[in-house]
């Protein structure tokens, strides 16, 4: 049984990673694309980078409560490394270094000490909250919508 939860748990986040950047570039697919949708597709790159960047995190937690501290602490360094790293340039694009930073900052270094120091799970969930609600206005930024 265990190993179905983890297997399960695997197919989730893998699907919570592909499935949005797949839907996103089916708009694209059929004829030509012009500048605006050109500057759309990028945008909605950085967007989805931040949407997989909350997804991980949300699995960060769940990982975190069932005691794999490994796995919560590799979820969130994926989170980092592998989605924010690529949205920093265009937040600091936007005028918003002081804002990329912290978020940064939160999810580099104070998340993972937290995982590390194996804090109380609501510690490490109302850190995480903090982080998915500034990743929720770094996207509102992104799509122009602050």
């Amino acid at each position: 049984m265990k190993k179905i939860n983890i297997n399960l748990r695997w197919t989730i986040l893998l699907a919570a990673i592909l499935v949005p950047a797949s839907f996103s570039d089916l708009r694209y697919t059929f004829g030509q694309e012009n500048e605006t949708a050109q500057g759309d597709k990028e945008s909605n790159k950085f967007v989805n980078y931040l949407e997989n960047a909350r997804n991980l995190l949300n699995q960060t937690s769940i990982e975190y409560k069932d005691g794999n501290f490994t796995g919560a602490e590799e979820l969130a360094n994926t989170a980092y490394l592998d989605n924010f790293e690529h949205v920093e340039a265009e937040l600091e694009e936007k005028g918003s270094h002081s804002f990329m930073e912290d978020l940064e900052h939160m999810m580099r270094e104070d998340l993972r000490d937290l995982i590390q120091d194996k804090a109380d799970q609501s510690e490490l969930d109302m850190h995480i909250n903090a982080i998915d609600a500034k990743l929720v206005e770094a996207i509102d930024l992104l799509k122009g919508t602050e």
